[in-house]
């Protein structure tokens, strides 16, 4: 086993990482948000809405890019046909070819995981002294870089390190917004939308699945030669470091994502107007902390996440303001 064959196989398992979170926080929104239960509200259009426009816009730009000609397209659209719910499509003639429909089918993972990308590293750059942005090409000319030397090439854990280290800070860098930046909350909010965006339809994965055969046999073959011929990777020069490093930050992205659907799903479990107390006292502590100068802009993040954890807690604890389910 070498480094380049790790970069392969990160790439490879966390591309389908990436798309099942996405299909796991649509499930988990089915069962634990009434707002996903209840097409058309305006709850729903708040929070689940967004998502089904870029899913569909992301169907319609794969037909675009695949020149496929679009009969119907309504990012959002919320019509009950029998006993069916549809909630946003594009209707367009099917292609011939397998690898369009696939394109068409998969595009919502590709547009997801360069906007997780994008909205990453913007996101950083608003952070005063954070250069994540420039570290990011760094780290992927370093992954390319590792075939040149025999040493690091034989150190096959380097990757997951250099990666790993990398997403914690992303993370780190994050924080340094702060709860009381509105900023923080916007770019969260974006997150959980990005990954709802994700979520594969049942229609998705069954005119995707010769795409995905297709995808997982090239894997495997180009890992059996990762393995074998580590070198041959300047075939594909910087692909895979790159991808690896994509998702990788998707991969962050995304649990900010699920940290807000998990506020979100929390607060819809208590009375109003008890939810504002949770984030009232967040805030609150966001900003005590910040007028005290206490710790580093990361401290006062956690701490005031702590916060509202807690509150939510105990008013979750409460029957008396707790929400009837």
């Amino acid at each position: 086993m070498n480094a380049y064959f790790m970069i392969v196989l990160l790439s490879f398992v966390l591309f389908f990482v990436v798309w099942g979170l996405g299909w796991l926080l649509e499930t988990l929104s089915r069962y634990v948000l009434s707002t996903t239960r209840n097409p058309g509200s305006r709850a729903w259009y708040m929070l689940v809405g967004p998502g089904v426009a870029l899913h569909e816009s992301s169907h319609a730009l794969g037909c675009v890019f695949t020149r496929t000609k679009v009969v119907e397209f309504k990012p959002i659209n919320v019509t009950v046909e029998d006993d069916r719910i549809i909630l946003g499509y594009v209707r367009y003639v099917n292609p011939s070819s397998t690898l369009k429909r696939a394109v068409i089918n998969l595009a919502p993972v590709a547009v997801s995981l360069v906007l997780l990308t994008f909205f990453a590293l913007a996101a950083t750059y608003l952070v005063p002294d954070s250069h994540l942005g420039g570290e990011a090409i760094d780290l992927w000319q370093y992954l390319i870089a590792i075939k040149a030397d025999p040493m690091l090439l034989s150190n096959w854990m380097l990757p997951v390190e250099q990666i790993g280290g990398f997403v914690y800070e992303f993370l780190y860098a994050f924080s340094g917004l702060t709860v009381i930046s509105p900023l923080f909350w916007i770019v969260a909010f974006l997150a959980m939308t990005i990954m709802f965006s994700n979520a594969p339809s049942d229609v998705d994965i069954r005119n995707a699945k010769t795409g995905l055969l297709f995808i997982v046999i090239f894997n495997i073959i180009w890992l059996s030669i990762a393995y074998f011929l580590p070198a041959a990777g300047y075939v594909l020069y910087g692909f895979y470091e790159l991808l690896a490093v994509m998702f990788a930050l998707a991969i962050a992205f995304a649990g900010l994502g699920y940290g807000f659907f998990i506020l979100v799903a929390g607060l819809a479990r208590i009375k109003t107007p008890f939810q504002l107390i949770p984030l009232l006292g967040c805030i609150g502590a966001g900003i005590a902390l910040s007028l005290q100068a206490i710790g580093t802009l990361a401290f006062q993040t956690v701490v005031s996440i702590g916060v509202l954890v807690v509150l939510m807690f105990i008013l979750l604890l409460m029957k008396s303001t707790r929400a009837m389910e």
